[in-house]
């Protein structure tokens, strides 16, 4: 890899978990505090679907998932850092970017294919809705490609780290 590829990646990869992770670790607020709008969507999903796991239990596996993945990509890898373990940073970020990519293939999926609908509520009043933005969508589009591209970049690392571990 060329010096300036490498300036690239590096950016990619540590701005683009910081970008993800910002994302994810926003949204636990919403998620684990019962606010409205994860109420509403994992309702949605659950009404739509008929599985019961959608909600209550929803946000709160998708928050820990989202949880794990930003440990992954931003909070590990500093530690690993700081701590010379540096061969390890690579794999870390590629597992919390397949677990971005995983979470961000279900919302994209469901935002499209379901009655939950590119424009999901934000704010509300008195237990209704009066505002709705495509905004959590166009952040879920963005993290998928961010994590895809973290994937393809730190593939490298991912497949020494499993060589040199076998």
């Amino acid at each position: 890899m060329t010096r300036k590829n490498n300036i690239a990646g590096t950016i990619l990869y540590w701005g683009g978990g910081l970008f993800i992770s910002a994302i994810f670790l926003d949204s636990l607020r919403f998620k684990f505090t019962g606010h409205p709008t994860p109420e509403h969507i994992f309702t949605t999903l659950k009404e739509w679907s008929g599985i019961a796991l959608f909600f209550p239990a929803g946000p709160w596996i998708i928050g820990l998932g989202e949880l794990a993945a930003s440990i992954l990509l931003i909070g590990l890898p500093l530690i690993l850092h700081f701590t010379g373990k540096k061969a390890l940073i690579g794999p870390s970020q590629f597992f919390g970017a397949l677990a971005a990519f995983g979470i961000m293939s279900g919302a994209i999926i469901f935002h499209i294919f379901t009655p939950l609908g590119i424009e999901t509520p934000v704010e509300w009043a008195a237990g209704s809705p009066t505002k709705y933005s495509s905004a959590l969508f166009y952040s879920a589009c963005v993290t998928w490609v961010l994590a895809v591209l973290i994937m393809i970049f730190r593939r490298a690392r991912v497949t020494a780290w499993l060589r040199n571990s076998a």
